[in-house]
């Protein structure tokens, strides 16, 4: 009986170990699903949309030079968007239905879903392997800790469930650096220098950014190999040490650097057809794209109520106080004040991640576009900086029974879950309320990519049905425009946007049998009843074709964020 006991617990101690990473998947993918598909479309989902269905097609048709599309290159996302289409267009050609986007706007979000839930699950794949990494290196409790933290993280969570770059190329960075640190801890298991290989090239098909690792490496892995050869300055001259020991040096560090290359380059021929035909072609658009990112026009935004073209050196530092979470920022400021203490494996993982943060940062601030998500894999990193300060109070807090202390886990995730119920689907619109919150946030940094759309949309259905507007589904705008003079449009809720917001909000109208319409396309917008304006950039007073006068604003959580225009144009009836 003891003997078969034993067996079983033995069994358990092997299968449960290697569940933990599965459940870490699990996790990472239920978070995301609530709404996924039907949360947002942020202002390039188009772009990369049409992008994806040029690159599948491009493929499919053995037109390979055609699977170069834009210079980030977000090739990974084009992979994951036409398998993602594909899969929707299966799906309903398989139940009768039309593949066209327009005949019906369900097609739209049932696209949107499974090109999104696609990103999820690659991104939930690399999660679990850095989460299998920090078990090994660091025990359970950081792993848990410094994973659920960084999952919950609003701007995190919010840029990992788009149809984007920036989530996917985070990820994979992170992944990437945590695999390279792992090699470093034993560089006879090569295995992990190539899957770190495999990550940074991952990376760099997702987005040109990531070439940083490549400098990132080389300065990392300079130091260590010179750390691994024992080598010390201080008790020989450098001529000395350069005449005794640079072939040695030079020999470790080239095989390491070769073999991590090497895996790079060839991951991002394979995985980019446009490089099997046209590699000159392929390098020139990336060098073109890098070379004119910081010189290029038209990246003003709103910084401090101002509009400006290069918001300096501060930005990204405000954007790091206002898109972090309280336990991003106390818990990095901590981990700082309490290195010292830290147990010696947490304090060089700090070093090696304070480097990446460091010199990241200044890649950040040189160009002169700044938006605030490309601070996202310099937050993803500083989110696990913070879980070290963390772990160390947990580990000062004195309870012996294992039931207490899940319980008290538990409960220090309750705010960080709160947080995100709070907020969702609009995880954009999180502000650290350390600085004032969404109020103050929205004055400080313009957000780009629409928030609030659902109060928007909902605003709008409420009062077309208050003053006896009719949905409209089966004709086009311009049938109504045109069509009987325009009376078809008597019955129907038109509202104006400025382009870059319509392109955001528009499936939504159409959902409910309304109407957005573009502001600056005059032979629609005269026929518009509604107008709408951000509070941060209301350009209603200088607008002069339609006569328009305040009629309300739109609040999320309980802060005015749009403002209402009724238009008084003629042919627009009340």
């Amino acid at each position: 009986m003891k003997k078969n006991r034993g067996i079983k617990n033995n069994l358990i101690s092997k299968i449960i170990p290697g569940l933990l990473p599965v459940l870490v998947f699990l996790f990472f993918v239920l978070v995301h699903l609530p709404d996924l598909g039907h949360d947002n479309f942020n202002t390039d989902v188009w772009k990369w949309k049409s992008r994806s269905y040029n690159f599948g097609s491009a493929i499919l048709g053995n037109n390979l030079e055609q699977s170069l599309q834009t210079y980030h290159p977000g090739v990974v996302l084009m992979w994951l968007g036409g398998a993602g289409a594909k899969i929707t267009n299966y799906l309903a050609e398989s139940q009768g239905r039309s593949v066209i986007a327009d005949d019906s706007v369900d097609i739209i979000f049932q696209i949107d879903f499974a090109q999104k839930i696609l990103v999820v699950l690659v991104t939930a794949l690399t999660i679990s392997s850095v989460f299998h990494i920090f078990k090994k290196i660091f025990g359970l409790k950081y792993a848990v800790i410094s994973i659920f933290l960084l999952t919950l993280e609003p701007f995190y969570l919010g840029l990992t469930r788009v149809f984007h770059l920036e989530g996917l190329v985070s990820t994979f960075m992170l992944a990437s650096i945590v695999w390279l640190y792992y090699f470093f801890l034993d560089s006879k298991k090569i295995k992990r220098l190539i899957v770190s290989a495999l990550f940074a090239s991952l990376s760099i098909l997702t987005k040109t950014s990531a070439l940083f690792l490549v400098l990132y490496f080389g300065l990392v892995t300079l130091i260590f190999v010179y750390r691994d050869g024992k080598y010390n300055f201080k008790k020989t001259e450098i001529g000395k040490f350069l005449k005794e020991n640079i072939g040695n040096f030079l020999a470790k560090f080239g095989k390491v650097f070769f073999i991590w290359i090497g895996v790079l380059i060839f991951v991002f021929f394979a995985l980019w057809p446009a490089m099997w035909v046209a590699p000159g072609k392929v390098i020139q658009s990336l060098y073109a794209g890098i070379n004119d990112i910081g010189v290029e026009g038209d990246h003003f935004q709103f910084y401090f109520g101002k509009l400006v073209e290069n918001p300096g050196p501060s930005f990204y530092f405000v954007v790091l106080a206002l898109k972090s979470s309280i336990y991003l920022l106390v818990g990095f400021i901590g981990a700082l004040i309490i290195r010292k203490k830290l147990p010696e494996n947490l304090g060089k993982f700090m070093d090696y991640l304070l480097i990446f943060t460091f010199f990241y940062f200044i890649q950040l601030t040189i160009p002169t576009k700044k938006l605030d998500r490309y601070i996202l894999p310099a937050l993803v990193v500083i989110s696990l900086i913070s879980s070290m300060f963390y772990v160390w109070v947990f580990e000062k807090i004195s309870i012996k029974k294992v039931w207490q202390k899940a319980v008290c886990v538990i409960l220090f995730f309750i705010p960080a879950i709160y947080t995100n119920m709070y907020v969702h689907p609009d995880y954009f619109s999180y502000f650290n309320p350390m600085f004032g919150g969404l109020k103050t946030g929205v004055k400080v940094i313009e957000p780009k990519w629409l928030i609030g759309s659902r109060e928007v949309v909902d605003y709008f259905t409420d009062l077309s049905e208050k003053t006896g507007m009719e949905a409209s589904w089966s004709a086009s705008f311009e049938e109504l425009v045109y069509k009987a003079h325009g009376k078809n449009l008597e019955k129907a809720m038109t509202v104006g946007f400025k382009e870059k917001y319509y392109s955001q909000i528009w499936p939504f109208f159409r959902e409910k049998g309304t109407w957005a319409v573009i502001e600056s396309l005059t032979p629609f917008a005269t026929k518009t009843k509604y107008f709408v304006y951000p509070v941060w950039d209301d350009t209603s007073s200088q607008e002069k074709r339609f006569g328009l006068t305040y009629f309300d604003n739109i609040k999320l959580r309980g802060v005015p964020l749009y403002n209402v225009y009724k238009s008084q144009a003629e042919g627009v009836n009340d």
